[in-house]
């Protein structure tokens, strides 16, 4: 194709996105809310390193082996539990019935351990690939939720960048974020630059003893993660090394990610603070 050809093709497909978006809503992309890893005035490394959340945005998650899919989708619901922070909506959780029999569905009480209110939950089971991206595309523009996620399972072979288009802009013009569930080892090889805004690989992670906490058992969750990707408003993450795994704790009694450090120095307030009591 000749250089003017090629000229053309670009100009008519960015006035055919152009089209598409202006269809997508009249009123415009929905406002921006942002949200904090950790808690209000304790800022997680993950606030320091990429900026915190933001309502409306893709955030991809997946387990680095095969014997990581819990870890990554416990981190996918805590990720979706902060999001939704703020909002009383629900938070839609979307899977097909193939993955489903594979690895096995969420399991309530262990769901409520993990800190999730159950009564915000609500599952999606598709038959199929076709049918799981047509319900996570039509859950995040009716903006009824305050998050949706997706496992993609054998979804992930149809998940293109024209799908990811369709998704990125759902979630922008209604404000509700996606938080999608890759299957084992997506990570590993190069991905094309789909419009997600934070890229996660994610490891299990032995907890701390309970003794070493002063929490009652399972205590929080500890996670091994790898930033993949992150876009930031300046454009680059700030000194982060994609390449190694770092320790993150959720701490399900008060809802919120946090530091190793910061886990062990809360105890050791406590520890102290219950010596001079006595």
């Amino acid at each position: 194709m000749s250089g003017n050809g090629s000229a053309d093709r670009i100009r008519f497909l960015r006035e055919r996105i152009a089209g598409l978006e202006r269809a997508g809503g009249a009123a415009g992309p929905a406002p921006l809310r942002h949200h904090a890893f950790g808690r209000e005035g304790a800022a997680c490394a993950l606030d320091r390193a990429l900026g915190g959340l933001v309502s409306g945005a893709l955030y991809e998650a997946a387990p680095a082996r095969m014997g990581d899919n819990a870890a990554a989708t416990g981190f996918a619901l805590a990720l979706a539990s902060r999001l939704a922070a703020c909002d009383e909506a629900p938070v839609i959780f979307i899977s097909d019935e193939f993955s489903t029999r594979e690895t096995g569905a969420p399991y309530g009480p262990g769901l409520a351990a993990h800190g999730l209110d159950l009564s915000r939950l609500l599952f999606v089971r598709s038959m199929g690939a076709q049918d799981l991206l047509w319900a996570l595309e039509e859950s995040l523009r009716a903006g009824a939720a305050a998050c949706v996620v997706a496992d993609l399972g054998s979804a992930a072979r149809g998940f293109d960048l024209v799908a990811a288009r369709r998704i990125t802009l759902a979630a922008r013009m209604s404000g509700t974020s996606a938080v999608l569930i890759h299957p084992p080892a997506s990570f590993n090889k190069p991905m094309a630059q789909n419009g997600a805004r934070m890229r996660f690989e994610i490891r299990n992670a032995r907890s701390a003893e309970p003794h070493a906490c002063l929490r009652p058992v399972p205590g929080p969750a500890h996670i091994s993660i790898r930033f993949a990707k992150s876009v930031m408003e300046a454009g680059q993450m700030r000194g982060i090394d994609t390449d190694i795994f770092r320790t993150l704790i959720w701490d399900h009694q008060y809802g919120f990610f946090r530091d190793a450090l910061s886990l062990a120095a809360s105890a050791a307030a406590r520890s102290g603070a219950d010596r001079n009591f006595a």
